[in-house]
């Protein structure tokens, strides 16, 4: 059975004011992938070389304050404070292991992400097709139930197992599927799901549920539509927008596109938690690892959970903060000292117009503990 105790979830409750930084220009292919002047003499605006308006950008990141960071020259915006709510200057901004964008609940602006992409992706001019944008919401534990496919754009279940908390009452939830039908023609954003509740006496009924409606406007991110809220006792899920979702106790599981959020912490004020108990298996599952999975081949997965294993202390229960495009996937899974993974963004500017794609290309020390220097580059695509 794949159980392990879970890592911690992509999760933010307190910031503060932003760095101080400085800004160079970076040289990619220099030797140490240390900042270098690319022909620029280290002006920002004009560094950088290849397909594109690409730039490079050398800034400090660390774990007490954002730093923001606007992508088309790119450069660090030092009058830029707190958290950035008051700015629609930023496009991202940085703290910690966490990359955030200026949109949805980081900041006013109508930024979104996706990524990872692959490493040749940053070749192009044009922005890649994608299934969905995202902006910066409310989330936690689940963040990471599906397995990108790059060349059908399509989202896989990992069919992880997922302890949910709420009060003294325990659940078990997996992920069966993303895709339904409607009027007989396949549609994403139809969810189907297995669960269980657990108590120390053994396992009640298992629920199966299918067609659960997370569509709320397709790829286009529309606070003001509503997505499906579960009640997972009567299996009614009621559609909620995710401010009125915020102030209403009468779900525990809320389905948006590819997002899905507990009832706790950012997301509502039931004070649910949620972990996922293969969550250190994420990293190695490679997408033929997954799409070779079904329903049926993990139902043992499923069974084998009981509340022992919910009830292990050793289990990082955590309510929902704030969840990025980015989420950790920026940095090589278990790498000591601290690497960057090998990935490509695509980033909407705060505009909601502007397209970049963007990739970390070097990083200097832990911005989790203390002042790191770390590097991007960023180009505008069409």
């Amino acid at each position: 059975m794949r159980m392990t105790a879970a890592a911690g979830v992509v999760c933010v409750l307190a910031l503060g004011g932003a760095l101080g930084c400085s800004s160079t220009s970076v040289d990619k292919n220099s030797a140490d992938g240390s900042a270098g002047s690319n022909g620029s003499n280290g002006d920002p605006a004009t560094a950088g070389s290849g397909s594109g308006d690409e730039t490079g950008l050398q800034l400090t990141v660390g774990p007490d304050s954002r730093t923001f960071v606007e992508l088309s020259t790119p450069s660090v915006l030092s009058d830029v404070a707190g958290t950035g709510n008051g700015s629609i200057a930023w496009d991202i901004a940085l703290q910690g292991h966490d990359v955030f964008t200026n949109g949805g609940i980081s900041g006013p602006g109508n930024s979104s992400a996706f990524g990872p992409l692959s490493s040749p992706t940053y070749l192009s001019d044009t922005a890649p097709d994608v299934p969905l944008m995202l902006k910066d919401r409310a989330g936690g534990a689940l963040i990471d139930w599906y397995k990108y496919a790059g060349a059908t754009h399509q989202l896989f279940s990992r069919y992880h197992v997922y302890g949910i908390q709420d009060g003294e009452r325990y659940y078990k939830l997996q992920i069966l599927t993303y895709y339904g039908e409607q009027l007989g023609a396949p549609v994403s954003a139809l969810y189907r799901v297995r669960y269980a509740e657990v108590t120390a006496s053994g396992v009640g009924v298992v629920h199966d549920v299918k067609d659960i409606d997370a569509t709320a406007g397709g790829s286009q991110d529309n606070d003001k539509l509503p997505s499906a809220c579960l009640d997972l006792d009567s299996e009614q899920a009621t559609p909620l927008t995710p401010a009125d979702a915020a102030q209403s106790n009468d779900w525990q599981l809320c389905f948006r596109r590819e997002s899905i959020a507990v009832n706790g912490g950012l997301s509502g004020p039931r004070g649910m938690q949620a972990v996922d108990l293969q969550a250190a298996d994420t990293a190695s599952e490679t997408a033929m690892d997954v799409q070779a999975r079904t329903a049926a081949s993990e139902q043992k997965l499923f069974d084998g959970v009981d509340y022992a294993a919910l009830t292990d202390p050793a289990l990082s229960y955590a309510a929902d903060g704030i969840v990025t495009a980015f989420g950790q996937r920026w940095l090589e899974p278990g790498s000591d000292p601290l690497a960057l993974s090998d990935s490509v963004w695509l980033v909407i500017g705060a505009n909601g117009a502007s397209k970049y794609l963007m990739q970390f290309s070097s990083l200097s020390g832990d911005p989790a503990t203390g002042p790191a220097t770390l590097s991007l580059q960023a180009k505008s695509v069409k």
